[in-house]
């Protein structure tokens, strides 16, 4: 198969899920696609891969620019890069580009992963310049937000992106929660497609129970989709015979974590993290319980997850229960979901990691899921079983 471009918000990286994501899932099918077009400074600050990097076109907005954000700081440059005039703007330039660079084609192929308005409103207005064949990929849906209790589109965003669904080829979506809404709210069908594991599930099943200190690791971001259910994990561990180390990129941890039985361990390099999972009894996924993060805990599913899936430790899931992740892995019983952030419900958590016999059940399940959904190969055949089509 072959695509003329990909385009996205976000480039094909080995530091964030989405780039991963694809590289692990499509392949090869990454070499046959002419151009990568950025389209938000998102991509330049996660570099695209060195591979893919002679076939970047970056057409980021004015607004994000080094010479605006230092002129007119870099939170007011970033509030002018989110009004609707300046995207359009930003969107009609960039189609322009995008159909001059291939002023020989009739017709467009295109494999679009869109994070919000920019990659749509871009697509768009190419689509007036040239027929564009496309499939969308929604891995995060950062247009759409949870206020006075329904959810909600910007002014002027909802019927384009409405459109941009019903008029793709194919629509995958990140989660079956992503999947279930888009049916209802705009009678789109997709298929679910999501990070895989990257490595076959880990065939050695935990056994005994845990002697002494339960030790729980996290490796992953200290960001806002995870701090607040850390810091209700972190809050859960006083009094207890339980340590949460974690491992991370950042320099220091948050005041919010720092509380009795949480360690800050560093970063560790990609290749090392498998080897040390297994000094741990559990890992940790944590999901955030705010209200303003509700797309993306009710509708993303991280890499992580396949990827702790794999690791052959129980997992620990803490977040709302509308949390597509906590939904996931309760659902296939894969994992000790907690469903709260009370220090009791976690606490409960944490007494089910030690029952051996229930967590070699949540691993048998675990290993299951890689191997028949989870797992990079049956991914990959998935969204072979599209593009084979195409």
């Amino acid at each position: 198969m072959k695509f003329d471009l990909y385009l996205s918000e976000m480039s094909v990286s080995d530091k964030h899920g989405g780039g991963l994501t694809l590289q692990r899932i499509l392949g090869d099918d990454l070499n046959s696609i002419e151009k990568f077009v950025h389209v938000n400074r998102f991509a330049a600050d996660y570099n695209v891969k060195g591979d893919f990097a002679g076939r970047a076109m970056d057409l980021f907005s004015i607004w994000e620019t080094d010479l605006l954000r230092t002129l007119i700081g870099r939170s007011r440059a970033s509030r002018m890069s989110k009004r609707l005039p300046m995207i359009k703007m930003h969107a009609n330039r960039a189609a322009k580009k995008i159909a001059a660079t291939f002023a020989g084609k009739q017709e467009l192929t295109a494999l679009v992963c869109p994070q919000g308005a920019n990659a749509i409103f871009t697509l768009e207005a190419l689509k007036k310049l040239k027929p564009v064949k496309y499939i969308t990929w929604v891995m995060d849906d950062h247009l759409v937000r949870y206020q006075n209790d329904a959810w909600q589109y910007p002014d002027g965003t909802e019927e384009v992106f409405a459109n941009h669904l019903r008029q793709a080829a194919h629509v995958f979506v990140i989660s079956p929660d992503m999947q279930a809404f888009y049916k209802e709210r705009f009678s789109v069908e997709s298929t679910v497609l999501f990070g895989s594991s990257g490595a076959a599930a880990n065939t050695l099943v935990q056994n005994g129970s845990v002697a002494g200190k339960l030790k729980i690791g996290y490796f992953g971001a200290v960001a806002a989709w995870q701090k607040d259910a850390l810091a209700a994990v972190g809050a859960a561990l006083k009094g207890t015979d339980v340590q949460l180390d974690i491992y991370s990129g950042i320099n220091k941890l948050p005041p919010e974590l720092d509380a009795e039985g949480v360690n800050f361990r560093g970063s560790v390099p990609p290749a090392q993290v498998l080897t040390q999972m297994q000094n741990y009894d559990a890992v940790l996924i944590p999901i955030s319980f705010q209200q303003k993060l509700r797309n993306m805990s009710q509708f993303n599913i991280a890499t992580k997850m396949s990827e702790y899936l794999a690791c052959g430790l129980p997992i620990l899931a803490v977040g709302p229960p509308y949390a597509a992740m906590i939904n996931y892995l309760g659902n296939n019983k894969a994992a000790v979901t907690v469903a709260s952030a009370s220090e009791a419900d976690i606490r409960a958590g944490f007494a089910q990691l030690r029952n051996a016999e229930h967590t070699a059940k949540l691993l048998k399940n675990a290993q299951k899921l890689v191997e028949d959904e989870v797992g990079t190969a049956p991914m990959h055949k998935v969204w072979q079983s599209v593009a084979a089509k195409w």
